[in-house]
């Protein structure tokens, strides 16, 4: 324990370093990534789906695909040169919702402060739940039982939820419950979003999150931080409106589920 809080401690006086000499924060990520793995005997868990043609997109009207075109290229004698042109919606694949997303004057992604993207995580298994109801949302139960095992949520941490969703990526109907894509269809949103079915956050728990706890963001691994039977979005705007990040889509491998110290997330906002 005391290694530990030692090696916190350098990590914070090194990340007060990175960011006084103003690097960029894709840099200051890369090297704050390094000089973590140098320091301690940890593991990386790449919690992002690929994105290519295959990748879920929000399936409705404006929302572009995701493409990747070769713009030029050269490979004769010894010299070898590629350049290559991608388009997509941001809210593709897995993606972080800034808080302005649902907030007129809270923070796009350029002004996340980067120490809000290194936090210690709570990760909330609700797999079997979510395996009963498609329609569930987590709920502050399901967070006062990670307390009553492993502690109080540490403040500045990362809450991130396991509902089993990111095992049925990349198959459209079973990720969303429907195979209906409105973008083929003659359906407007309203009536689309009656059709889909996937897990997320209760609003009663969003709501205590930003009232009785110092929290960064919240993650999860399906389409959205509502439940999809939540079609006006409470949960992003309580949580945008108090500048709470989010990260959607994400691959919930198994990074463990212990005490919150014992676990961080390192975050690109790209």
């Amino acid at each position: 324990k005391q290694w530990y809080q030692r090696r916190v401690r350098e990590f914070q006086t090194f990340q007060h370093y990175l960011i006084q000499i103003n690097l960029s924060c894709s840099m200051a990520m890369f090297v704050l990534v390094l000089w973590l793995i140098g320091k301690a005997h940890c593991s990386l868990v790449d919690l992002s789906h690929v994105v290519d043609e295959n990748t879920l997109n929000w399936p409705i009207n404006g929302y572009q695909q995701y493409n990747l075109t070769t713009l030029a290229t050269l490979d004769e004698g010894g010299y070898f040169y590629i350049s290559k042109d991608i388009s997509m919606t941001e809210h593709l694949g897995t993606h972080m919702d800034a808080p302005h997303h649902f907030g007129k004057i809270n923070w796009d992604l350029s002004e996340i402060p980067l120490v809000n993207l290194v936090a210690q995580v709570v990760k909330l298994d609700v797999r079997a739940k979510c395996e009963e109801n498609r329609d569930y949302g987590v709920t502050v139960d399901d967070l006062r039982e990670w307390e009553e095992q492993y502690g109080s949520v540490p403040n500045g941490a990362i809450i991130l939820i396991e509902t089993g969703w990111g095992d049925k990526y990349p198959n459209m109907e079973e990720y969303y419950g429907s195979s209906i894509d409105i973008k083929d269809s003659d359906m407007n949103y309203t009536q689309w979003s009656t059709e889909i079915h996937f897990p997320g956050v209760s609003a009663e728990l969003a709501m205590e999150l930003v009232t009785n706890y110092t929290i960064v963001g919240v993650g999860v691994d399906t389409a959205s931080l509502d439940p999809a039977v939540n079609s006006n979005f409470p949960v992003h705007f309580t949580l945008q409106m108090q500048n709470k990040y989010g990260q959607c889509e994400e691959e919930e491998a198994d990074c463990g589920a212990g005490p919150a110290a014992q676990i961080e997330e390192h975050t690109s906002e790209l």
